[in-house]
């Protein structure tokens, strides 16, 4: 019986974080392409139409979107993160760990961002810091890496740890 929940958990685990990737890049691929073609004054083609509230969206209102959006799915994937970790272990010191590590990135990338803000010949490059810190919050990694971990340590013996 706890190896068949384990599966199912594993299962359950693995396509949320596959359909919530899966959406995520189906919108920003989408977003990307339009504000591309707008700031490039490109002709283009109506968006789908699970994203039609952006059609009329001016350039600076897609920019913006895609902050919020962002915002959204950080918080999205911070919580799938936190209730996969909690099913697994059931313990809160765990749950809480896996908030302070989403949050700790995330306050990481608003830093490199102001920084960016502060010394603008930096700012390219805090910008993809920035991008590729919310990329690997907007991920399974984090997920996967607590899981592994705090199951290695919790299983290892007293006297090794």
């Amino acid at each position: 019986m706890k190896k068949s929940k384990v599966i199912i958990g594993l299962v359950i685990f693995s396509v949320s974080f596959f359909m919530l990737g899966y959406f995520r890049s189906y919108v920003f691929l989408y977003l990307n392409a339009r504000t591309s073609l707008i700031y490039y004054h490109e002709p283009y083609t109506a968006l789908p139409p699970v994203l039609h509230m952006f059609e009329s969206f001016d350039y600076g209102k897609l920019l913006l979107s895609k902050w919020l959006l962002t915002f959204l799915f950080t918080f999205l994937f911070g919580i799938l993160s936190v209730t996969s970790i909690f099913f697994a272990f059931r313990q809160k010191k765990y749950t809480l760990l896996t908030i302070i590590v989403y949050a700790l990135i995330f306050i990481a990338s608003l830093l490199s961002m102001l920084v960016g803000r502060i010394y603008p010949s930096l700012y390219s490059h805090c910008f993809e810091i920035s991008r590729g810190l919310e990329h690997f919050q907007q991920s399974p990694v984090i997920t996967i890496a607590l899981l592994l971990s705090i199951y290695y340590f919790s299983q290892a013996p007293a006297n090794q740890q």
